[in-house]
């Protein structure tokens, strides 16, 4: 057991400011004498405290510049003498207080707190001493709870509002009259804690308003870095998520949806992948994968694998001569699949040949439909205007220049010719700016 009762921590870093850290039979006050994240935090260890479990217990914790004053249940102090005095002046700005925790799941406080109190410039121990009973005192009540309208028990002992049994209103929001008074309300929607003061809902916690609606739901570990993910749904099978990893081994994963969370599935053997595109011919399902780098044996091409009902996995369907490729665009125009590639750079020559290629239903193989001058292709996107069926491509450097045009090409007499040339002006990639050097 080494669970915090609370720290103060920097806003944006690890490092502790002020806690109170509790374990089986020790108290530890920490504390940091300087602001330096890398300064060393100070420990002051109270021994042999044994705090009963299922039992409340007041603790009361003074500090001076050389002394730490601990009073347990209204015993007799401890105090302890610092050997490097605490900050005269604790400089708490863009700082937090975390009750219960270190901002981290390790040292989470696993007991109940009533109740936790900051002073400061008074010792709270004279204000609680002598006391018949500790665990009912209170220093900081909020006034709304003190002047609830509770009815006594049966032994006419009147109890505290916050000793008392309320009951927890949890949906849509509810009406408050006199009748609801000291009623609560948890607003699960928008995360926060009402009470009823006999006419309108008062808020006691709510979460704070976020810019951004997104949340943080689950941490993929992939083999090295990744460049992209691809989303798709198998019919009948689940959902997938491809990983474009840079490593070759073991490769890009590919993960399952499972109970709620993606889970590992399968790897396979990539080379700097850059980008996955899925896509459907009939009942088919297709994933081709883009290559930047050559394999162990000098050659260089981006596959393209396909589901096996039978082996539950994708398996090697097509390889096809690439270079340097950055992305896969798949799709349809009448019926018939095409895949584009984006190839990149041929050694040090970034003008070169993109390739459209054109699904064969009698030989069930991609071959090639029409070739495209690009310069440093990054990307490849289809739309469609009405009846009208576009290809855009991002160039992105020209051997000289990022100061270049990338083109939309519009599909007339079963070919894609040029239809509108736009001026962009791109940032250099690292490995761009590393060729130039060289």
């Amino acid at each position: 057991k080494n669970e915090y009762i609370f720290t103060l921590l920097q806003e944006n870093s690890n490092h502790l400011l002020l806690g109170l850290r509790v374990s089986s039979d020790k108290l530890h006050f920490e504390f940091s004498p300087g602001e330096h994240p890398y300064s060393h935090r100070k420990r002051v260890t109270f021994r042999d405290l044994y705090l009963a479990d299922r039992h409340w217990h007041t603790l009361v914790l003074a500090v001076t510049t050389d002394i730490v004053s601990l009073t347990v249940d209204c015993c007799p102090p401890i105090d302890m003498f610092l050997d490097i005095p605490f900050p005269e002046h604790l400089n708490t700005a863009r700082s937090e207080f975390h009750i219960g925790s270190r901002r981290r799941r390790k040292g989470l406080f696993t007991g109940l707190l009533r109740q936790l109190v900051l002073l400061p410039g008074s010792d709270a121990a004279r204000r609680i001493c002598p006391n018949p009973k500790p665990r009912l005192a209170a220093l900081s009540i909020p006034k709304l709870l003190t002047e609830l309208p509770l009815k006594p028990s049966e032994t006419d002992i009147v109890k505290h509002p916050y000793e008392a049994e309320v009951k927890v209103t949890v949906g849509s929001h509810p009406s408050c009259t006199e009748i609801e008074a000291g009623r609560l309300w948890l607003d699960v929607i928008n995360k926060g804690l009402f009470i009823c003061d006999g006419k309108t809902w008062v808020p006691i916690l709510q979460a704070k308003e976020r810019l951004d609606y997104l949340e943080d739901y689950q941490n993929l570990v992939t083999n090295s870095e990744t460049l992209d993910v691809e989303v798709f749904e198998i019919p009948n099978i689940g959902l997938f998520a491809a990983t474009a990893n840079k490593k070759p081994w073991p490769g890009s994963t590919i993960f399952k949806w499972s109970d709620g969370k993606f889970e590992p599935y399968q790897n396979i053997t990539t080379y700097e992948a850059q980008a996955w595109k899925h896509f459907f011919i009939g009942p088919q399902v297709f994933l081709a994968v883009a290559n930047f780098e050559k394999n162990e044996r000098n050659q260089e091409y981006s596959v393209i694998y396909r589901w096996s009902r039978r082996k539950l996995r994708f398996v090697l369907y097509q390889r096809l001569a690439t270079h340097s490729a950055r992305d896969w665009e798949a799709f349809q125009i009448s019926g018939e699949t095409f895949l584009a590639v984006a190839n990149h750079r041929e050694g040090d020559n970034h003008n070169i040949d993109s390739i459209i290629y054109k699904w064969n239903p009698n030989t069930r193989l991609f071959e090639r439909n029409q070739t495209i001058p690009t310069s440093g292709a990054y990307d490849w996107e289809f739309f469609t205007i009405g009846p009208y069926s576009f290809l855009v491509v991002a160039n992105t450097f020209n051997g000289t220049s990022t100061r270049i045009y990338s083109r939309i090409y519009i599909q007339l007499g079963g070919m894609f010719r040029l239809f509108q040339s736009i001026p962009v002006s791109s940032q250099l990639p690292c490995s761009l700016k590393q060729l130039i050097k060289e």
